[in-house]
């Protein structure tokens, strides 16, 4: 059997799974990307010659690919300010797009999209995009620290490159591999992956909406102390009315908000969306989608997008609009910081939001020894000691995962048994993980970092310290109910929004739909209830409001 050719071996590098996804996508390039990879012997071989594999089979893959290879000692290297081994540069005559340290795991992704949109150009980034940085006026750098392991950081990284690519006189975005470049993600005290940095300047853990992460880029400001600062300054554009006389008025934006905007204006009613954040809810923060119908497999983001794209045709979304009062009343007053609205019904479609425990130093050693993603932060803990607060599935998968990585692991639960699959209650038992069974953690300890936790035990009252590295919180979930309960909504006894079959709330013309509701909790559950809510309204309005001569005023 003869050996096979150069070609022939990094053809076959790539797995046969991936060859029709990646042949398609190719196909969509509107230029040929180079690709200029710079190594040096001697120095993380491994992390080189993975490097170099992955980037000559995909030279070899497809001819929209031109791949230069350099030594860090090399000129070249020089020119480009490139002073790590392997780092990995993108179309570097057009952008400065870079990977420093390997593109393994769901790097590797990060890496392909990153070829896309150089390819694409400024066209690949989104309205919203184009329209934020427009303002722009000043260099940003973009620095997005990954770990191999993180479902979330390609998101992140993705959204970086998209702000370079609409930008490139301006903004510089590099994914910078932080197993691999330890020194970086010391001075710039990563703890948790994904972890962003704009200019030396803010940082945030987390991956985050699109227009969230332009927003916050332009300003260099978390989004928080950006509204705030709007409502201080009153910041109203002149061409917007202080009151606006409206049907529906949807809260979210996540799919069962975008669904009710579509079926509300198609049904004939006048609505607008809004968001405190940008749009797309949970789906936003997901990886992969593999569970929508009509789509096999999609990134969360790009399911954002063609969601968002179509609700547009109809509703308009008003994102980063924080709501200052709500009040239920013959009209439903809901005071923004621009516009006080006055509709004739509300839909709250206001998600969800990570549970958290609520102690003391929790929030402080937040991405410094307390994390919420064990495959994000994994690694950072391998070897250390580590307590694990939850009882369910999330909890024991965690648990088992860094038991993987040598880490002492502690499962800490309030209860005297899980609730988890059998399956992996038993393989807690069979590695012979540590159970602190009817306890609790009162306090996350430490200093500049988590050295420990006080432990309450709910049985006896007594209350004790155990060391730990690290805390991962893995307790579910909890609804955003704030504006519910100022109407007065029913909730249910495990906080979430009573609702009939149709969505309708305890209130007259007040809807809920999507994971704020509680149920199943997935994307094509949130879209048949939005739309199911709109058309409660729409059959509701028609009902109530049956004299005509008195319609309700439009004014925009």
């Amino acid at each position: 059997m003869s050996a096979l050719t150069t070609e022939e071996k990094y053809r076959n590098y790539i797995p046969k799974e991936s060859r029709d996804y990646l042949e398609k996508l190719f196909s969509e390039f509107d230029k040929v990307v180079s690709i200029e990879v710079y190594t040096k012997k001697g120095l993380h071989d491994d992390y080189n010659k993975f490097t170099l594999d992955l980037c000559r089979a995909l030279d070899v893959f497809t001819d929209k690919i031109e791949l230069h290879e350099y030594s860090l000692d090399s000129d070249m290297a020089r020119k480009r300010s490139v002073d790590t081994t392997p780092t990995v540069l993108i179309s570097p005559e057009l952008y400065d797009i870079r990977f420093l340290g390997a593109p393994a795991g769901e790097e590797g992704r990060a890496l392909i999209e990153s070829l896309h949109l150089a390819s694409l150009g400024p066209s690949a980034a989104s309205d919203s995009t184009k329209e934020i940085l427009a303002k722009l006026d000043s260099d940003r750098q973009i620095k997005v620290f990954t770990s191999p392991a993180c479902p979330y950081c390609p998101g992140q990284a993705i959204n970086a490159f998209k702000a370079a690519v609409a930008k490139p006189d301006k903004i510089s975005a590099w994914c910078i591999s932080t197993m691999e470049n330890t020194d970086l993600a010391e001075k710039h005290k990563v703890g948790s992956v994904p972890h962003t940095d704009f200019n030396n300047k803010i940082s945030f853990i987390g991956l985050e909406a699109e227009e969230k992460f332009m927003t916050q880029l332009l300003f260099l400001k978390p989004l928080d102390d950006i509204l705030k600062e709007q409502r201080e300054n009153g910041n109203e554009s002149k061409q917007e009315k202080d009151e606006v006389y409206i049907d529906l008025v949807i809260i979210g934006s996540g799919p069962a908000g975008m669904s009710a905007g579509i079926y509300a204006k198609r049904s004939g009613l006048d609505c607008v969306i809004i968001d405190k954040q940008g749009v797309g809810g949970q789906i936003a923060l997901t990886p992969k989608v593999e569970n929508y119908p009509g789509f096999a497999r999609i990134q969360g983001l790009d399911l954002v997008e063609i969601l968002s794209a179509h609700a547009r045709e109809y509703a308009e979304i008003r994102q980063f609009v924080e709501i200052l009062d709500i009040e239920y009343g013959e009209l439903i007053k809901i005071v923004t910081d621009k516009i006080t609205y006055h509709a004739k019904g509300i839909m709250l479609a206001t998600g969800v939001k990570v549970r958290m425990l609520e102690v003391p130093g929790e929030s402080k050693f937040y991405g410094h020894g307390v994390s919420y993603c064990a495959m994000c932060d994994g690694n950072f803990y391998r070897g250390g000691k580590i307590l694990i607060v939850g009882g369910g599935n999330t909890a024991l998968t965690d648990a088992l995962h860094l038991k993987n990585l040598d880490a002492e692991v502690t499962i800490v639960h309030r209860g005297d048994s899980f609730r988890g699959e059998k399956v992996l209650k038993d393989a807690v038992k069979k590695e012979g993980i540590e159970i602190l069974w009817n306890c609790v953690i009162t306090e996350v300890l430490g200093e500049d970092h988590v050295v420990g936790a006080k432990i309450k035990n709910t049985k006896d009252g007594s209350v004790f310290e155990k060391e730990a590295d690290g805390v991962f919180v893995a307790i579910g979930q909890t609804p955003n109910t704030v504006l519910a309960q100022k109407l007065g909504v029913k909730l249910r006894d495990d906080g979430f929004i009573e609702v009939d079959s149709s969505q309708r709330t305890n209130l007259e013309r007040v809807y809920a739909a999507g994971d704020v509701t509680g149920g199943v909790r997935q994307i094509i559950t949130a879209t048949g209830q939005g739309a199911t809510a709109a058309l409660a309204a729409f059959e509701d309005f028609s009902r109530i409001y049956t004299d005509e001569s008195e319609p309700v005023k439009h004014i925009w």
